[in-house]
């Protein structure tokens, strides 16, 4: 790449050959000593003059604009030299269109503009700012360039070489008639804007097409949306997409029609929208509050998820300072839970401080209570049942006999 610079206010340097043609990258008067020669002065006005126009930039209200960035190289179309006659273009943010030096023509098959400081460039002028982006156009198509990066510098003179496809319909040959532009508008730099690009419910899809077209894109995470159509015919296309759901992956493409109804998709991007998790936990609960040792005490914490953004929150539970345990739960953005610690058993009499994640309470574990041994009294006997049957047999009996002694008695004093 061979550059040449120069500057409005420095002079520019040139020497003049025996045979009165100028060998050298600029101009600069001859010093008349000696004798005056007419030769050496005639070329050098003409040279003069043909630089004067070769850079000529129009003088707009508000100021002049500053010296234009040049160009000259080769140019191939499918490989192969360039056609005279083929134009070739320069666009980039500020840089003047369809004025003299943009576009230019091929004069000579595969080249375009030339080193020399009379030979015709491509000229990219206007208000433009330094390091602006230029690109360059074959016959209406985007031109690989190299170098591949060409940024905009005031009073530069750059060699680019270019390479493009043929543009679709063109091509040699006669034979037939045309019809209307059937050509769908070529998209590129397809992008999220700068500065912001995206934020949690919005995203600023930016590209660039090769003609003025409408502007609309399609995205989806689920289901598929379509954006606003924009009827308004630009080559520099911005879409702000809205009502987004955050911290959210969605995949978009790009459309653009032209005047003549040929419509162009690009392929399909993707952009996350962004957002964030905000935890916290409240409102502790112990079960019990006091139990003796080697009994269960129960805690609990609500989990809240404050954050735009669903995502997992790790729930810890600490006694006295160490952890006890740990638990993750999968939070949606806005939504709480309960979580529960069971199970906790202390074989130590004690307060105990609990902690879950800021959030603080205490439970107490009493000695197990001592109960006295238990004296049975002593037996009351019971009496046994009356055999009543005995008695009656005895009581029988006693009055037989007592019959009988009496019956004796009486028979024998009866005998007497």
């Amino acid at each position: 790449m061979l550059v040449v610079p120069w500057s409005a206010s420095a002079p520019l340097h040139n020497n003049v050959g025996q045979d009165g043609k100028i060998k050298a990258r600029g101009l600069k008067p001859p010093r008349l000593e000696g004798d005056f020669n007419m030769k050496r002065i005639v070329p050098l006005v003409a040279g003069l003059c043909l630089l004067a126009s070769l850079f000529a930039t129009p003088v707009l209200a508000d100021g002049v604009p500053p010296l234009p960035h040049a160009f000259y190289g080769t140019v191939e179309i499918d490989g192969n030299p360039a056609p005279a006659g083929t134009p070739v273009e320069v666009r980039g943010n500020g840089v003047e269109p369809n004025v003299e030096g943009n576009p230019i023509t091929v004069t000579e098959s595969g080249r375009y503009g030339g080193p020399d400081a009379f030979d015709p460039k491509l000229l990219a002028k206007g208000f433009i700012e330094d390091g602006t982006i230029l690109t360059f156009y074959v016959d209406g198509v985007e031109a690989e360039t190299d170098p591949a990066t060409l940024e905009w510098l005031s009073g530069e003179v750059t060699e680019v070489n270019l390479s493009a496809e043929a543009a679709p319909g063109g091509g040699g040959g006669g034979g037939g008639g045309g019809g209307g532009d059937n050509t769908p508008p070529r998209i590129s730099n397809v992008s999220l804007c700068a500065p912001v690009g995206v934020t949690e419910t919005t995203a600023d899809i930016c590209w660039v097409t090769n003609e003025k077209s409408d502007s609309q894109v399609e995205y989806w995470g689920s289901p598929s949306m379509l954006s606003t159509l924009d009827e308004t015919l630009v080559t520099e296309h911005n879409v702000q997409l809205t009502g987004l759901t955050p911290c959210t992956t969605y995949h978009y493409k790009t459309m653009s029609e032209d005047a003549a109804g040929n419509l162009a998709v690009s392929d399909v991007y993707t952009f996350s929208t962004k957002g964030e998790t905000t935890f916290s936990s409240c409102c502790i609960q112990i079960s019990p509050s006091e139990v003796q040792i080697g009994e269960e005490v129960t805690i609990s914490v609500s989990a809240n998820n404050n954050g735009s953004c669903a995502g997992d929150y790790e729930v810890t539970l600490e006694i006295n300072g160490v952890v006890e345990e740990t638990k993750e739960v999968m939070l949606e953005a806005g939504a709480s839970e309960r979580v529960t610690f069971t199970a906790i058993k202390k074989d130590v009499a004690d307060t105990y401080s609990v902690a879950v994640d800021g959030v603080a309470g205490s439970f107490t574990v009493k000695e197990k209570a001592t109960v006295p041994p238990t004296t049975q009294p002593p037996e009351e006997e019971v009496p046994a049942p009356l055999n009543w049957p005995l008695i009656g047999g005895i009581i029988a009996a006693v009055v037989v006999v007592a019959g009988l002694i009496i019956f004796f008695v009486v028979r024998r004093r009866r005998a007497y």
